[in-house]
């Protein structure tokens, strides 16, 4: 009995610690329908209006494949199919408590009202700076890979949807 007991709790740890190499498989190289990633930075133009940046992931027409988050910066986003252009995907971050107004005084009673800031969380990747992970799904299955040499563009060199509605 002492046994068998020994050799169950033997082959339940090595199960255990089998299933933790099960993580997420990132591949290194994009598949051949994703284009070259840029992200743009943005600034609301009224108070309380924000700031944040903009991920952008031009696909090819034919992709077969579904996008649906990814990790930039530090941060998760959701990625959207752009209405206007089905080959594109927006990401949009913006930045936590860059919109609100916090009172500091001397007096803690003071600064009764302030708003915890919005935590980040934090994710599972490791990235350097310009990368990108973007988690997709292709025939029901999830994948991951990874974006490299994401540059940022200005404003001006992105096309606008609408130039006559903007008025100066």
């Amino acid at each position: 009995m002492k046994i068998f007991l020994l050799s169950f709790s033997a082959l339940l740890v090595i199960f255990s610690f089998s299933n933790c190499a099960n993580g997420k498989q990132v591949q290194e190289k994009p598949p051949q329908a994703v284009g070259q990633a840029y992200y743009t930075t943005w600034t609301g133009g009224v108070k309380g209006a924000g700031s944040g940046y903009n991920l952008f992931i031009p696909v090819e027409a034919d992709a077969d494949m579904q996008m649906d988050t990814v990790y930039f910066r530090g941060r998760k986003a959701v990625l959207e199919q752009e209405i206007s252009a089905p080959n594109l995907y927006i990401a949009r971050f913006k930045d936590p408590g860059a919109d609100k107004d916090f009172v500091m005084h001397k007096d803690p009673k003071m600064e009764y009202g302030n708003q915890v800031p919005a935590m980040i969380e934090k994710i599972p990747f490791e990235l350097e700076e310009g990368e990108a992970i973007v988690r997709y799904t292709r025939n029901g299955k999830e994948k991951f890979f990874r974006l490299k040499d994401i540059q940022k563009k200005d404003s001006e060199e992105v096309r606008l949807k609408n130039p006559q509605n903007i008025r100066h």
